[in-house]
């Protein structure tokens, strides 16, 4: 503690010791002079002790406080890290004012109602961490974030309100959770009844925070109010984070609303509403689609603070540039990355500087296509019994060229064809003499081995017979017609000898 600071504590304890004084030692309106010095005494000391008592529990509550901020700093530089987007990967905007900041690298998608960011940073993207730990952004209402991370597993997380990147509420879920605000029991304890009893006519909901995360994607959505009357519908500040995934494609879409009122009849009123969506298929170019609406009646709007308000032209720039410039609809498009922001008020902007920039209705998107399947590998290296005679691979004779597994210098792993060759005579002499198949057309079609190509010895045409067993050793079909011959020949000899015993 400094010396003024010391001097003034001294002072105001002196100040209220004597006041606590007067009492004790008056006597009939009259002070007694003599008691005055022993009880200020008695009075400071007491009073000394207090103040040291205070200081030092407030010495040990910063203490913690700052343990807790370094903790909360380590994990967010950390978690960073991680995700590929720390400080070095990091650009500087050349606009900040028109160039709207991404909040982390990971596909995400994400909604916010109001960001207060006192010396904003002009660092692109800046983190992701929805509590704003890691970005430095200083208040933080109603910010809804649905992600998957770069272990590949999905995450959702609503920070309801947070302060110099302390959380003071949120609802964080991991794959297979679902969670709500701290007002869900009020919700379907008193107000879902309520609006089930009149039939949808008379319906409220408070804080709503609903974070829904699977395998495929995670589900985000805050209000701090919505409320239906007899078909009038009203919103404040609401928001959303949202990424989905199937076997093609990922989408990701964020939303922050304002205030909005609606009508059977359609929308009456809107404040500061954006919408970003992305969208990746495989083998496709990725699709984003940015939208904002400033102010707008009966679905027209208004051309307040500039023109280009009124019709969502992105990057509109109004207000009183550099004291306080106001920009409407501050869009960024970076690939399958869209950023945008309804509504952006600066204070003293000088360069690429502000001393404060206050969002309303921010929303952004990042999508990254699913990763196609694998390609298969040949039959006969893929460790799959793919004609069922439970063998497979090297240990299969299908996959050896002259049907012998125990052959390891006939094994082919670039065959497509596990099953069982047959193997025929050929028309010409091997090329080489070697056993079996080797070097010749043992199929007919015609060139080296496999015809087309095929070192299987098949040929383009071949196709699998899975019921017939393979010839082997003696040909029996050349055995058979040389016995019909035999007997034939015998049969003869036999007429002819009986011809000459007659004669």
């Amino acid at each position: 503690m400094t010396a003024r600071k010391k001097l003034g504590a001294f002072a105001l304890v002196a100040a209220a010791a004597f006041i606590c004084l007067l009492p004790a030692v008056s006597q009939g309106g009259k002070v007694d002079l003599r008691n005055l010095d022993e009880s200020l005494r008695h009075t400071t000391q007491q009073l000394g002790n207090k103040v040291d008592q205070s200081l030092d529990r407030t010495a040990e509550a910063l203490r913690k406080t700052d343990q807790a901020l370094r903790r909360t700093t380590a994990k967010a530089t950390a978690d960073l890290r991680a995700s590929g987007r720390d400080a070095k990967t990091r650009v500087q905007a050349t606009d900040p004012l028109r160039q709207p900041p991404l909040h982390g690298g990971n596909p995400h998608g994400q909604g916010g109602v109001a960001v207060v960011d006192l010396n904003p940073s002009a660092e692109r993207p800046l983190g992701g961490s929805p509590d704003g730990s890691d970005s430095e952004e200083d208040v933080i209402v109603g910010r809804a974030r649905g992600e998957k991370n770069a272990a590949g597993a999905y995450h959702g997380h609503i920070t309801i309100a947070a302060l110099f990147g302390n959380e003071l509420l949120g609802v964080d879920t991991a794959q297979g959770e679902t969670k709500n605000g701290p007002l869900q029991g009020l919700q379907t304890g008193i107000l879902d009844p309520l609006c089930e009893s009149t039939k949808s006519e008379v319906c409220l909901s408070l804080l709503t925070a609903n974070s829904t995360t699977t395998a495929n994607g995670s589900t985000n959505d805050f209000a701090v109010a919505r409320a239906r009357l007899l078909g009038l519908g009203v919103g404040a500040a609401e928001s959303g984070g949202t990424i989905v995934e199937d076997a093609n494609c990922q989408t990701s879409t964020g939303g922050a609303k304002t205030v909005n009122v609606v009508s059977r009849s359609g929308a009456i009123a809107q404040v500061a509403n954006s919408t970003s969506s992305s969208r990746s298929c495989r083998g496709e170019a990725p699709k984003t689609l940015n939208t904002s609406t400033v102010i707008a009646l009966g679905g027209n709007g208004l051309p307040l603070p500039a023109a280009g308000c009124a019709d969502g032209t992105p990057d509109t720039v109004g207000g009183l540039p550099p004291l306080l410039p106001i920009v409407c609809n501050a869009d960024e498009i970076v690939g399958a990355a869209a950023v945008r922001e309804a509504l952006d008020v600066f204070v003293l902007t000088a360069g690429n500087t502000s001393l404060v920039k206050e969002t309303t209705a921010a929303s952004e998107s990042v999508s990254v296509a699913p990763a196609g399947p694998e390609k298969p590998g040949p039959q006969c290296n893929d460790k799959v019994d793919n004609d069922g005679d439970g063998v497979i691979d090297g240990a299969d004779p299908g996959c050896h060229s002259d049907n012998d597994a125990k052959n390891p210098q006939s094994y082919n792993p670039n065959d497509d064809d596990e099953t069982d060759k047959k193997p025929t005579k050929g028309s010409g002499p091997p090329d080489d003499g070697g056993p079996g198949e080797d070097g010749g057309d043992e199929d007919g079609g015609g060139g080296g081995p496999g015809g087309t190509g095929d070192d299987s010895g098949a040929g383009a045409a071949r196709t699998a017979d899975a019921d017939a067993l393979p010839f082997t050793g003696t040909d029996v079909t050349g055995l058979a017609l040389a016995g019909l011959l035999l007997l034939g020949g015998g049969l003869l000899m036999r007429r002819r000898e009986g011809s000459r015993a007659r004669l």
